[in-house]
């Protein structure tokens, strides 16, 4: 049955879920269930319900991002409380590994970005995002505790949208357009953690635009910002996004308007 769910100059209609959650993690939230909004260019998706795997910032997610105008649904996985089968030393029956049923492929399609709620660990991030991105091609932005940026996602193979790893080694269809860190689950999310995922969306939804950026040289020494990784030009090439260039010693091509002269 169609719920309105704000109330004020828009409201917006949501499908109710087909059972209230049982377990301990979430009130009306259940594995494999869907809030299906009317129409919607964002999908939200929550790892499967347990005692660590708890669904409080995703719900704040959706309805912050809701009250700024973005319409979107909320799905929980069937399977997402584990790691992706291709995991390092991970020997588990394949039906405890992290997955997408067809079903959930399906239901990803309609959506023109996905925001992915992740955990505190580092590597089951990294190997979650790429196995998510490996079966949906659409711009992922991910929301986590851990602290991580977009070269740990490129050197595992993953496309970002600011550093990607050289073709032969690149392992997905979609890619990640934006990271959200210091997001605890079972903790309130901060309104500035909601206004910085909303300003994510916007500039993931797709033609997204990076920021300008300009060719640099072969030879010069730079500096990736975020993380700050130093390293010499190695080539420079240009595409609709603006200019990349490769560091010598890496597999990675690094958008110019994250780098400055070292």
């Amino acid at each position: 049955m169609p719920v309105t769910t704000t109330i004020g100059r828009k409201s917006q209609y949501i499908d109710c879920r087909a059972e209230i959650g049982v377990g301990v993690s979430a009130g009306i939230a259940q594995r494999g269930t869907i809030g299906l909004a009317l129409k919607y260019d964002v999908l939200v998706l929550g790892m499967s319900g347990t005692r660590r795997h708890v669904f409080k910032p995703v719900c704040e997610i959706s309805m912050g991002l809701r009250e700024r105008g973005i319409e979107l649904s909320v799905m929980i996985l069937s399977t997402g409380e584990g790691v992706p089968e291709d995991f390092p030393g991970t020997f588990a029956v394949k039906d405890t590994f992290m997955h997408l049923t067809p079903k959930e492929l399906e239901q990803m399609k309609p959506a023109k970005v996905l925001i992915a709620h992740f955990g505190n660990v580092k590597r089951h991030v990294l190997y979650k995002a790429r196995m998510l991105l490996r079966n949906i091609d659409r711009p992922c932005i991910i929301v986590c505790q851990t602290p991580i940026d977009f070269e740990d996602f490129a050197e595992l193979g993953v496309r970002t949208l600011y550093v990607r790893p050289i073709e032969e080694n690149v392992g997905t269809k979609g890619y990640v357009s934006g990271i959200i860190t210091d997001v605890a689950r079972g903790v309130t999310c901060s309104k500035s953690k909601i206004d910085e995922t909303a300003r994510e969306v916007w500039i993931s939804m797709p033609p997204s635009h990076l920021e300008p950026s300009l060719p640099l040289e072969a030879g010069r020494t730079v500096r990736y910002v975020p993380t700050r990784t130093k390293g010499v030009i190695e080539d420079v090439q240009n595409d609709e996004q603006g200019w990349w260039a490769k560091l010598e010693g890496t597999d990675l091509w690094y958008h110019t308007s994250k780098l400055e002269y070292a």
